[in-house]
């Protein structure tokens, strides 16, 4: 398996404390002025005082520093084990402001904790999903997700004070831009884990004689402070009003964890020098986590979060992924929210410069998201979803596609291109899906005494499609070495009886089989057959099921749920 030579420091490596403190530094620097507007919109357009806004403020920053120190653990089935931000995003912008309109912040509280527990029990049984998400959905979710945000942002590159030549805005954003860019293709590593903080710091020294930076609002801010308590309550009176906004923040809450899932995806395969096979346990874990800060930011009366886009981007950059990072970043964040001063003073930086890092960024979001779509067995039939989704999504967001007869929720869902994007390529693939031949089940015990069973099951389906002697030899042996695989790792021999599902289905010139069990092994078998393509020698019994395998399957896929493992097995038609 090819090293990645990118990675400075894995999750379970620990750079210095002082270096931890600068990246995490990094990680959230930019992240703390978005929150602070989107903290700032909320409780403005939705008609609450001063007094509400400077609280909130202060809970959005108390609990999202938590959540980011709490995701680089993993708690039973809460964390994620990377170092993943937590953050109010502008997705539930229009949700909260009008919760605030019709009902004020004890609302707005309620409607969280109803939504969350909903979204909770749907991350519950994520393997219910496997099929919707796929590298190829995951992948074209980062691309639009990139592809909007890009538009976005990059209409905020004339924003800045009053009086200040447009120039000064083209030199700052151009610098900051040109130094990340130049260090990503030509400084060492050692080097290039710092280019977020060198390239926005240059941008910042340039800007000053340009007249870009505005320090009156940090030498009004207090050094350290705290705001009274504004804590809002419940409404537990569930009327009319509550019944009628919690569609909204469900559909919000629920579209979300599908958009974020493929950050989560994303990170397992790029922080590690050697690349992993993705564990949806880590997915669940990361989004459990969400739901559990957002329960506690409508305890104290804060917004609701949700996992921070770039994550992976960062990592790209710096090649940093360590979870003291994390740790750092959380501190941060928690320390900001009791220091006005020092976010008056981040709240400062030029949006130039902050529009130029951004736009680095998303850029490789982007071609990571392209790189997974064609990595998933990319053909003709996915190339057609893949570009609609994608231009479905853009235009939605532009406002291209009749906008005089989009109005009201209906209206809200389609103008945001990443939820447009999102559902046209899951409902595409889910039609691909079922348009394809129909699945034949066999239901068993996942012992060895199965083996004849699956044996015969698997010959009959090759004999169906017409496959020859040896295909139909290939496919059983293949079916052989991973329920012994799966014995092998999930100790079923012990006593324990599990129950195994094999389906099987014709899928182009190849027959798909999947092997579904209730287990907790604890390897990851697709790591174990590339781990086993670099190794000449066989370690133990269960490398000769998993050489074997390898040999057999045409591709392997493994997918790890909390209670629940899932191995595709994939075996072609052609004589080898």
């Amino acid at each position: 398996m090819a090293m990645n030579e990118n990675v400075l420091y894995q999750p379970d490596e620990k750079p210095s404390h002082p270096a931890s403190l600068l990246h995490g530094f990094q990680n959230v620097m930019t992240r703390m002025a978005a929150m602070a507007a989107v903290t700032a919109i909320v409780a403005t357009a939705g008609g609450q005082s001063e007094e509400y806004l400077t609280w909130i403020f202060f809970g959005v920053f108390i609990v999202c520093g938590l959540g980011h120190i709490l995701q680089t653990f993993r708690f039973w089935r809460f964390g994620s084990g990377y170092s993943l931000s937590v953050a109010s995003g502008t997705v539930f912008i229009a949700v909260c402001i009008v919760a605030l309109l019709e009902g004020g912040p004890a609302l707005l509280s309620t409607l969280i904790v109803v939504s969350s527990l909903i979204q909770f029990a749907f991350i519950w049984r994520l393997s219910l999903l496997r099929r919707i998400i796929t590298p190829m959905v995951t992948g074209t979710v980062l691309m639009v997700l990139s592809a909007v945000v890009i538009l976005v942002v990059m209409g905020r590159l004339s924003d800045i004070p009053e009086g200040a030549p447009l120039e000064a805005a083209a030199i700052v954003a151009g610098a900051t831009f040109a130094i990340l860019l130049g260090m990503r293709l030509f400084a060492p590593s050692r080097w290039q884990q710092w280019a977020p903080v060198i390239a926005i710091l240059s941008g910042c020294a340039i800007a000053v004689p340009l007249g870009l930076l505005d320090f009156q609002a940090v030498r009004q801010a207090a050094w350290v402070g705290m705001p009274t308590n504004a804590w809002p309550g419940f409404d537990l009176s569930f009327g009319a009003k509550f019944w009628a906004l919690l569609p909204g923040f469900v559909i919000v809450n629920l579209a979300n964890t599908i958009t974020t899932i493929s950050e989560t995806v994303v990170i397992q395969q790029l922080a590690w020098r050697r690349p992993r096979a993705t564990d949806f346990r880590v997915v669940q874990g990361a989004q459990n986590l969400v739901v559990l800060t957002n329960l506690l930011a409508a305890c104290i009366g804060a917004l609701p979060n949700r996992l921070g886009a770039g994550n992976s981007a960062r990592g790209l950059i710096t090649g940093v992924y360590a979870r003291r990072m994390g740790v750092y970043a959380g501190i941060i964040l928690i320390a900001v929210a009791f220091l006005p001063k020092l976010m008056a003073l981040i709240a400062a930086i030029p949006r130039p410069i902050l529009t130029a890092y951004i736009a680095f960024l998303v850029s490789l979001l982007f071609t990571q998201g392209m790189r997974m779509v064609v990595q998933d067995d990319f053909n003709a039939k996915k190339a057609s979803i893949v570009g609609v989704s994608l231009w479905l999504g853009l235009s939605f967001q532009n406002g291209l596609i009749f906008p005089d007869l989009l109005s009201g929720a209906l209206g809200t869902f389609l103008g945001s291109g990443i939820t447009t994007g999102a559902v046209c390529v899951i409902l595409l693939s889910l039609l691909l899906d079922a348009s394809s031949p129909k699945r034949k089940r066999l239901n068993t015990d996942m012992s060895l005494s199965s083996l004849p069973q699956i044996d015969a099951f698997l010959q009959d389906m090759g004999n169906s499609e017409g496959w020859d002697e040896e295909s139909v030899g290939r496919l059983r042996s293949a079916g052989e070495e991973t329920l012994s695989s799966m014995i092998s790792q999930g100790g079923d021999e012990s006593g324990r009886k599990q129950r195994l599902t094999v389906s099987a289905r014709r899928v182009d010139e190849e027959i798909e089989m999947e092997f579904l069990a209730a287990s907790e092994g604890a390897d990851n078998l697709e790591d174990r057959i590339a781990y086993l393509s670099d190794e000449p020698q066989l370690r133990d019994d269960w490398d000769v099921s998993f050489r074997l395998l390898r040999h057999y399957a045409s591709s392997v896929e493994h997918r790890k749920y909390h209670d629940i493992d899932i191995i595709t097995v994939r075996v072609d038609s052609a004589s080898r």
